[in-house]
């Protein structure tokens, strides 16, 4: 009888220990369309959930599936608010109409450095923007270095260079800065490009540096014009349900390391990339230019309108896109071109 006790007592407590070892197992699933060794995801990602583990004692663990293994670049953001993935890494621009405040960072020549930029969205994103995402858990907002414009055929050294060049661009306010000098702005996700730039259906695109050897697009384009253009919009985003549903001490650690110190992280991650990426595309025989400072200038005063249109919009819906327009430009160092 007494055998009969501790035997069982042995098995209860290995049966305690096996849910407590399950318990522990943490495993979430994180929708991206970007490759497998992208920066975000091996500079990022991954060493955060280390640091959840390590902050939390749970057997923490972020699986990527990367590529758009889970669908296309538009749904992302969705699978995350659906709970189709635990988190996810969404392009916001990419929901055009959307994320209507949190776009400000995203008007021509708004764009500093991707650090600075990413750290005043995250802070715009605390005073204002927090309805455009009431349907998720934003761990971080971030953005890409800055666009510059990249041609295949064709070097552009004035404004008069880009008349009637089709260019690729997902941004709604470039496409009219675009515009503004002739060009011609053509919608076109980053995994289309490749393929649309070989075959000559578009003449170049506007892309950073690290988004153009990312997707390999170095291979087809050969001149660089270094304008910082502009710049988009990425979050991570964690599905509410499934955050609420973590033990205590993992949601702890969550929110201690999420918010705008990632913000910045993710932003700087980008900016050490841009500079890493550049050196490999003109290594490959990339010819880059510049824009004068005059020329530029042009360009920017030109594109102001752009942005009094975006706070008129905004105000148009009842939203408040003056306050987040001089938010954004303060936090930036702006004052409007003369």
């Amino acid at each position: 009888m007494r055998k009969c006790f501790f035997v069982f007592v042995f098995a209860a407590a290995v049966a305690a220990m096996a849910s407590m070892a399950a318990a522990a197992e943490i495993n979430l699933k994180l929708a991206s369309f970007m490759a497998p060794n992208h920066v975000q995801h091996k500079q990022v990602i991954e060493p955060w959930a280390r640091e959840i583990a390590k902050a939390s004692g749970h057997d923490f663990k972020v699986t990527i599936f990367s590529s758009g293994a889970l669908g296309k670049p538009p749904e992302h953001y969705d699978m995350a608010a659906k709970g189709i993935a635990d988190l996810s890494f969404p392009i916001l621009s990419y929901a055009p109409g959307r994320f209507l405040l949190s776009s400000v960072f995203e008007l021509p020549f708004m764009f500093t450095t991707a650090e600075e930029t990413s750290a005043a969205l995250w802070k715009v994103y605390e005073k204002y923007l927090g309805d455009e995402f009431k349907d998720v858990k934003v761990l971080w907002l971030f953005q890409h270095g800055p666009a510059h414009v990249f041609t295949v055929k064709k070097q552009v050294n004035t404004l008069g260079d880009m008349k009637g060049l089709k260019m690729r661009c997902t941004n709604p306010f470039a496409n009219g800065a675009l515009t503004i000098v002739g060009a011609v702005p053509v919608f076109m996700p980053v995994p289309e490009v490749y393929p649309a730039l070989e075959r000559g259906v578009i003449d170049g695109t506007t892309i950073s540096y690290e988004g153009l050897v990312a997707f390999k697009q170095e291979d087809v384009t050969h001149f660089a014009t270094e304008v910082t253009l502009y710049s988009l919009n990425m979050a991570i985003v964690m599905n509410q349900k499934k955050f609420d549903s973590l033990p205590p001490e993992v949601k702890k650690a969550i929110e201690a390391h999420s918010g705008l110190a990632m913000s910045r992280r993710a932003g700087k991650a980008f900016d050490q990339a841009e500079l890493v990426a550049k050196e490999k595309a003109v290594e490959k025989g990339m010819r880059v230019a510049t824009l004068s400072m005059e020329e530029r200038l042009m360009w920017k005063t030109e594109t102001q309108a752009l942005w009094d249109k975006w706070a008129q919009d905004m105000e148009a819906k009842g939203l408040p896109g003056k306050a987040v327009l001089n938010e954004a430009m303060l936090l930036l160092g702006h004052s409007k071109a003369k």
